[in-house]
């Protein structure tokens, strides 16, 4: 799926056993009707999985007729994989939640799935204590949609998870809007977790360092992103933090399989914090730019210019030390997107093409103390100094054409959030 054969090598290289780890994804979907164009089938995901060695929960993209239909759907689903895939029923608060949720949960459903945005409703509205009171009874896990467009979202699922204890509250996407001040708080309330389904390094950076790991739950959101993307960034952080296999190993599956059992959770330990974050200024300059370029790519546009800075501050006076081994492999990876882009202009829309490799280079600079695996890449100098002054290249040279592709509509959609209005720069 889209880029992933180019990011395998970073997944394999991973400094761990990771082929000893049972993964649980704690984030998929399947759908074709997401206003946001996005498509995957119950194929995809499970393929994806495996090739991950993960089991995993699977639920409805946004389906504007309704969920129940839908919710039939990814039983089925679940039914006919062998055991790779748990259904969670996704709800709509305003049409009959409870009696919608019970009759999934009799079909084998283990979990639930809200999404205020797409629905357009908070926590505070009518039916949302009667989910959470039904969930605190089946102690079953709630997976929250947690972005932008949705205000007071974690101090509302914060009250819910105190007042049903049962319930395990799963904040998603690294609960992006408000982990500033919801760290802290989360020790005090050990049934909400935070799932790492999200891009950028620095917010699962501060996630990994902040939030105890026990409090931590591995999620790719296919088909947004993918197990190959999220595990390489998620291990690497983990690692840049300071945690252990064992911590990982829990983070990875462990505790997901408890979450969804309704078993009491594992105890990771406290927050490692964030001694171990600093960043050399060199690398620094190159982290900037990637997030620049991505946050272009999120928009579908190319990035090119923050992509052509990056190869030239990927110039730095030491090829063999730390920073230009780092700085080789931004390069490696910046060479594999370019070459992706042109052969498959169309993939991934409406996102740019090629973009989670973008992201992969992110989380490597981001987690530069991290062990990288062997590969021949740009193996001379001379080779190393072409690569970067590749970006001195003119535009009409550089700039990946992309033909025009009708986008959807991301506000009301399953998508992560982006940071730009579709259609505007």
């Amino acid at each position: 799926m889209y880029d992933d054969e180019l990011i395998r090598p970073w997944y394999e290289g991973l400094p761990i056993g990771l082929a000893q780890i049972p993964l649980f994804d704690m984030h998929t979907h399947t759908g074709s009707n997401d206003p946001d164009r996005f498509t995957c089938s119950a194929e995809q995901v499970i393929d994806n999985l495996a090739a991950a060695n993960s089991r995993g929960m699977v639920t409805p993209m946004h389906e504007p007729d309704g969920y129940p239909p839908a919710n039939d759907r990814v039983l089925a689903e679940s039914a006919a994989s062998d055991g790779r895939l748990i259904a969670f029923c996704r709800l709509d608060p305003a049409l009959d939640p409870v009696d919608e949720a019970r009759r999934c949960f009799d079909a084998g459903a283990r979990g639930i799935k809200l999404h205020p945005r797409a629905e357009g409703f908070g926590l505070r509205d009518p039916g949302i204590d009667e989910i959470f009171a039904f969930a605190d009874e089946q102690r079953a896990p709630i997976l929250i949609h947690a972005g932008r467009g949705i205000p007071a979202l974690a101090f509302d699922a914060m009250m819910l998870a105190r007042r049903y204890p049962g319930a395990r509250v799963i904040l998603a996407h690294t609960a992006v809007t408000d982990l500033s001040w919801l760290w802290p708080e989360l020790p005090r309330c050990p049934n909400v977790y935070i799932d790492s389904a999200w891009w950028n390094p620095t917010d699962l950076a501060t996630l990994f360092a902040l939030v105890p790991p026990g409090q931590i739950l591995y999620g790719s959101d296919l088909p947004y992103f993918t197990p190959f993307l999220i595990t390489t960034m998620v291990v690497r952080t983990a690692l840049q933090v300071g945690l252990d296999t064992d911590q990982l190993r829990g983070i990875l599956g462990g505790q997901g399989e408890r979450v969804v059992a309704g078993e009491e959770p594992l105890d990771l330990g406290p927050a490692p914090g964030p001694e171990r974050l600093g960043l050399d200024i060199l690398l620094e300059r190159i982290y900037v730019l990637l997030i620049l370029a991505i946050g272009r790519m999120l928009i579908g546009k190319s990035g090119y210019e923050a992509l052509a800075m990056a190869r030239l501050a990927c110039e730095v006076p030491e090829p063999g030390s730390r920073q230009g081994e780092v700085a080789r492999h931004v390069l490696a990876i910046l060479i594999r997107q370019e070459e992706f882009a042109r052969a498959n202009p169309t993939d991934g829309a409406p996102l740019f093409p090629g973009i989670r490799l973008v992201m992969l280079a992110a989380a490597v600079v981001r987690t530069a103390d991290v062990a990288l695996p062997q590969i021949d890449d740009l193996a001379s100098i001379d080779a190393l100094r072409n690569a970067s002054k590749a970006g001195h290249r003119e535009r009409e040279e550089a700039e990946v054409a992309r033909p025009a592709i009708p986008t959807g509509d991301l506000r009301r959609s399953s998508a992560t959030d982006v940071f730009v209005a579709p259609g505007r720069d």
